[in-house]
C-alpha cells in the first residue's frame, strides 16, 4: 500500500495518473452531495481509524493510510535513508551505523492524532501538517563510527580515559594519545536529515591531526576525586551501637559511575541504585522476623510448657533515608555516619489445650489426640490418645548401632498392608525381604512393621525400623491415621 490511496473499495477508482487519496475539494464534495450531516458523518466514519487528509510525514503524504500501512513506509523508507560520506574518506553510514533510531509505530500514532476525535477528523479539512519522524540517537555510537572511519595505518586520537583498576579498588588514568581525528557533527547533522526526512544524504569529513580534548592532567583530576571518594568512611551502625557495617573500597567504587564525553573531561556520580542494594544488604542482617509462640495450657488454663518462644519482628524503617544520606555525602566528598532505626513488632502467641496429665509426658498431646511414643532406651512402643495408654508398652526391636533409628518428632505419612522392602546393610551389600506385613512410615525409610522372622523383641538389630511382632504391627498399622505423631528418644 502506498501513501496514494483510495477511500475505500467502493469508491470509484481514480483515472490513470491521478492521486489515489481525498484532496480538500474531494472531502467538501462529499459534504455537499451526500448533504452536510451525513455527509460529515461517513467522513468522519472512514478515518477514524486512518490518517486525515493533509497528513504528510518527513514530506510524505500518508492521507487515507492506517497506523500499519504507515508504520511499514517509514521502516521501508527508513533503512533506505543512508549517509553518502565523502571527503578525506568515503563509505556509506545507515542509520544504525549513526546511533538513530527511527520509530516507526510512535511516528504513525502522531499522525493518526490529527484525527483523534470526529472534530479534528473535520478540522482536518482546512489544514496540513507534516508530522516529524520520532527518532532517538546515541552521540557515542555517532562518535565511534567517526574513529572508525580513520585509516587503519592512521595513530587515532584518544582522550585520557579514567577507569577501575584490576582490583576494583581504585581508579587510574590511561593516557590520551594525540593523532587523527575526524569530527563527527557532519555525520550526525547528515543523518539527523536522513532520519526527519526518511530520504538518502551526505556528508563530506575531513582528518585533523590533533590534541586530545581530555589531556591526561584533565583525567587524573577526576581520577583523584573519584579515589578521595573511596576514601571517605561510610559506618552505619545497629540500633543498639553494638554492631557496625562498613564496605570496604571496592564496594565504594562501585558505587561511583563515571560519565565520559568526547571534548570534556569525565564527570562523576553516586549510583544511588547500589547504595541502596548495599544498605539493604546491611539491613537483611539485622531485620528478624516474627515467630509466634506457642503456649501448652491445661484443663484450668494454666500455662505448663512453652514449646515455641515468641519472638517479635525487627524491620529497618530508615534504609532509604540512609541510602540517600550516603550517596548525598560522598558526592560532596564527605563520610557518613549513621544509624538503623527499628520499627518492633507485637510479641504474639496462640494457647494450646492439652490433656490433663500430659504435662509429665515426653509430647503433651491435646485431649484425645493420637501418638505414639517409641523409647529407644527401653525398646519399647506406646500408643496414647491424649494422656492415656490406649496400647503398650509392646517390646521391639530398634535399629542396631551401624543403622541407627532416628530420634525426633514425626507424623506417619504412608501406610502398605504388606511391601517388599529393600535397602543395604551396613557393609554396603544389597538386602531384599518380600512380603513385610503391617507397614507404618513415620520419617523417610523409617517405619513401624511386622517382623515374623523374629522370636523375640526388646534389643537393637534392625536396619533403623522399629520391628514388632505381627499382631502389634496390625494394630498400629489400623489404629494410626496418617498424621499421627510419633515422638523417637532415648
Amino acid at each position: 500500500m502506498t501513501a496514494e490511496t483510495l477511500l475505500d473499495n467502493s469508491t470509484e477508482a481514480a483515472a490513470p495518473g491521478r492521486h489515489r487519496r481525498w484532496p480538500l475539494w474531494a472531502g467538501l464534495g462529499l459534504l455537499l452531495v451526500a448533504g452536510a450531516g451525513t455527509g460529515a458523518y461517513a467522513y468522519a466514519s472512514h478515518y477514524a481509524d486512518r490518517a486525515v487528509p493533509g497528513t504528510a510525514i518527513g514530506g510524505t503524504d500518508v492521507s487515507g493510510m492506517t497506523r500499519d500501512e504507515i508504520s511499514s513506509m517509514i521502516a521501508s523508507k527508513s533503512e533506505s535513508a543512508t549517509v553518502a560520506v565523502s571527503g578525506d574518506v568515503t563509505a556509506t553510514a545507515t542509520l544504525a551505523d549513526l546511533g538513530i533510531t527511527v520509530d516507526p509505530g510512535a511516528t504513525a500514532d502522531a499522525a493518526l492524532a490529527r484525527g483523534a476525535s470526529a472534530g479534528d477528523r473535520l478540522a482536518s479539512l482546512f489544514s496540513s501538517e507534516d508530522i516529524p519522524v520520532v527518532i532517538t540517537t546515541d552521540a557515542s555510537v555517532t562518535d565511534a563510527y567517526a574513529s572508525s572511519l580513520i585509516p587503519t595505518d592512521k595513530v587515532r586520537a584518544r582522550n585520557a580515559e579514567v577507569s577501575l583498576n584490576a582490583k576494583g579498588t581504585s581508579f587510574t588514568v590511561t593516557p590520551a594519545v594525540s593523532g587523527t581525528s575526524i569530527d563527527p557533527a557532519p555525520l550526525a547533522r547528515a543523518g539527523a536529515e536522513a532520519a526527519s526526512t526518511l530520504t538518502p544524504t551526505s556528508a563530506s569529513v575531513s582528518m585533523t591531526t590533533q590534541p586530545p580534548a581530555v589531556s591526561d592532567a584533565d583525567a587524573q583530576a577526576v581520577a583523584d576525586t573519584a579515589n578521595s571518594w573511596i576514601s571517605q568512611d561510610v559506618t552505619i551502625s545497629n540500633a543498639s551501637g553494638k554492631t557496625s557495617y562498613s564496605p570496604d573500597a571496592s564496594t565504594k567504587a562501585s558505587w561511583i559511575t563515571v560519565s565520559t564525553s568526547n571534548d570534556a573531561a569525565p564527570t562523576l556520580s553516586i549510583d544511588s541504585a547500589e547504595v541502596s542494594s548495599w544498605v539493604a544488604d546491611q539491613a537483611s542482617e539485622e531485620n528478624i522476623d516474627e515467630v509466634q509462640g506457642t503456649r501448652n495450657v491445661n484443663s484450668k488454663g494454666e500455662v505448663v510448657a512453652t514449646p515455641v518462644e515468641a519472638i517479635k519482628s525487627r524491620t529497618v524503617k530508615n534504609a532509604d533515608a540512609l541510602s540517600a544520606s550516603i550517596a548525598e555525602a560522598l558526592g560532596k566528598g564527605t563520610g557518613y555516619s549513621g544509624a538503623f532505626e527499628m520499627e518492633v513488632g507485637e510479641e504474639k502467641w496462640t494457647q494450646r489445650a492439652i490433656a490433663d496429665g500430659a504435662e509429665s509426658l515426653i509430647y503433651q498431646a491435646a485431649p484425645g489426640e493420637k501418638w505414639v511414643d517409641v523409647n529407644l532406651s527401653a525398646k519399647t512402643v506406646t500408643s496414647y490418645e491424649g494422656a492415656t495408654v490406649v496400647r503398650g508398652p509392646v517390646s521391639i526391636v530398634d535399629g542396631a548401632a551401624e543403622t541407627p533409628t532416628v530420634t525426633g518428632t514425626y507424623r506417619v505419612y504412608l501406610k502398605y498392608a504388606t511391601q517388599t522392602m529393600r535397602g543395604q546393610n551396613a557393609d554396603g551389600s544389597d538386602y531384599v525381604t518380600e512380603d513385610v506385613p503391617w507397614v507404618s512410615y513415620f520419617h523417610s525409610g523409617y517405619a513401624f512393621h511386622g517382623a515374623p522372622w523374629r522370636s523375640s523383641f526388646g534389643y537393637s538389630g534392625s536396619h533403623g525400623c522399629l520391628n514388632m511382632p505381627v499382631d502389634e504391627a496390625q494394630w498400629m498399622y489400623t489404629w494410626a491415621d496418617n498424621g499421627t505423631t510419633v515422638v523417637s528418644h532415648y
